[in-house]
C-alpha cells in the first residue's frame, strides 16, 4: 500500500522538528476544520489528510518506519502475503490480489475513528466529561466476527474450488489471483445469516470521555478500543478526539500562558498604581510600576492555564495600553502645561540618545 507525502501535506521539510510538525498541523487544522467549514466536503477531506499526516509524523516509531520503508507500519507491511525474508516466493505471491486489495486471512484490527470536538474556554480550563454518541460497530455474536455460519464448508462457487480466479490461457506471466470469496482455500462456509458475512453489526454507543484541564487547541486525544470492531477475531480500533477551541473575548492563549490587554490611565502609568486584571478565576490585583509605558508586559505567575498531567499552571501576562485623556476643561489643560514644563522637555532627546 502506497502512502502520500505526509511532509508535503503539512508543508514541512523532512528535517522538521516535532514542534514544527505540531505548529504546522495546528495552523492547517484550524483552517480546514469541519466545524469551521460546514458542508464543505473538500475541507473535510483535507482535514482527514492532515490528521493522518500528523498521526504518523508525531509518532517517533511510525515516522522512522515511514522515512525508512515508506510505510508507518514498517518493512513487513510492504511484503506480499505469505512472503518471508530469506525464503523463496512465487510469482503468484507477488501478484496475489492483483487488481484488488491483497487478501488477509488472519485477525484484522478494526479501523480507527476520528471525532471532532469543539470546547469553550471554561471547559478547557477546568476540564470536563463529555458524553458522545459514536457510530461504530461491534463483532457479530452469532459468528464471533468470522462472517461465516456454523454450517459445513462447501466448494467455493467463485473459483470452483481452485482457490484462484482469472489467469486466462497458460503462458508466461499468465497468473491467477487469490479468490476474494474464499481467501484461496477453495471452500467456504455460507455467510452468517445475522451479519450477512460482514462479521460485525453497526451500532450507536454513548461514550463518556474525560477531557483533561488545560487541553490545547489542535490536541488529539485517544480513547482505546472505541473504534470499529475488528474482523476475524482482531481487536477493535481506537477513537480519536480532534480538539478545537472557541475563541475567548478576554484572553489570548499561547501554550499554557494567557495574555490580556490592560488599559491604564495616564496618571496610573506615571505614578504607578494597583489595578485589577481579569483571570480565569475572577479578578486579581496587579502592581503597575511608576513610569510604565504602553507595550510593557506585567506577569502574574501561576495564573494561566493548567498544564495537563501536571500540578503546574502557566502565567497570566498583562500587556499595558496607556490611555491618553481627552482634556476638555481649562483647569486640566493648565495643570498639564505645568507638568509638561517640568517633565517633557527631554523626551525626544532621551529617545535620540538611546538610538545613538
Amino acid at each position: 500500500m502506497s502512502h502520500p507525502d505526509y511532509y508535503k501535506i503539512l508543508g514541512v521539510p523532512k528535517t522538521a522538528s516535532e514542534e514544527d510538525i505540531k505548529k504546522a498541523y495546528r495552523k492547517l487544522a484550524r483552517k480546514h476544520h469541519p466545524d469551521l467549514n460546514p458542508g464543505d466536503a473538500k475541507a473535510e477531506a483535507e482535514f482527514k489528510k492532515l490528521a493522518e499526516a500528523h498521526d504518523v509524523l508525531s509518532d517517533a516509531e511510525k515516522r522512522k518506519n515511514y522515512d525508512t520503508y515508506g510505510d508507518p507500519s514498517g518493512p513487513g507491511a510492504q511484503l506480499p502475503p505469505g512472503y518471508q525474508q530469506g525464503s523463496g516466493f512465487s510469482f503468484e505471491d507477488i501478484f496475489a490480489g492483483f487488481g484488488g486489495r491483497p487478501m488477509r486471512h488472519g485477525p484484522e484490527r478494526g479501523e480507527d475513528l476520528v471525532h471532532a470536538v469543539r470546547l469553550g474556554f471554561r471547559e478547557a480550563f477546568e476540564g470536563t466529561r463529555l458524553n458522545l454518541r459514536v457510530n461504530r460497530s461491534e463483532p457479530c455474536l452469532t459468528c464471533r466476527g468470522t462472517g461465516e455460519s456454523n454450517r459445513k464448508q462447501e466448494m467455493c462457487r467463485t473459483c470452483q474450488g481452485k482457490g484462484k480466479v482469472g489467469g486466462g490461457a497458460a503462458g508466461f506471466l499468465s497468473f491467477g489471483r487469490t479468490c476474494p470469496d474464499c481467501g484461496g482455500r477453495g471452500s467456504r462456509s455460507p455467510a452468517c445469516p445475522d451479519c450477512n458475512g460482514a462479521g460485525r453489526h453497526a451500532r450507536q454507543e454513548t461514550v463518556t470521555i474525560a477531557i483533561p484541564a488545560g487541553v490545547e487547541d489542535g490536541a488529539r486525544l485517544r480513547v482505546g478500543g472505541k473504534g470499529e470492531a475488528g474482523r476475524r477475531g482482531g481487536g477493535p480500533g481506537d477513537l480519536f478526539l480532534q480538539i478545537s477551541m472557541e475563541p475567548d473575548a478576554r484572553f489570548e492563549r499561547k501554550g499554557p500562558n494567557l495574555y490580556v490587554r490592560l488599559p491604564i490611565s495616564f496618571s496610573e502609568a506615571a505614578l504607578g498604581a494597583k489595578v485589577e486584571v481579569p483571570t480565569p478565576e475572577g479578578q486579581a490585583v496587579i502592581k503597575v510600576p511608576p513610569g510604565t509605558q504602553t507595550g510593557s508586559k506585567l506577569r502574574l505567575k501561576g495564573q494561566g492555564m493548567p498544564i495537563p498531567r501536571s500540578s503546574q499552571r502557566g502565567d497570566l501576562i498583562a500587556e499595558v495600553a496607556v490611555v491618553t485623556p481627552a482634556i476638555q476643561d481649562e483647569r486640566s489643560k493648565e495643570l498639564l502645561r505645568e507638568l509638561a514644563d517640568l517633565n517633557d522637555a527631554d523626551v525626544r532627546k532621551q529617545r535620540s540618545a538611546s538610538h545613538g
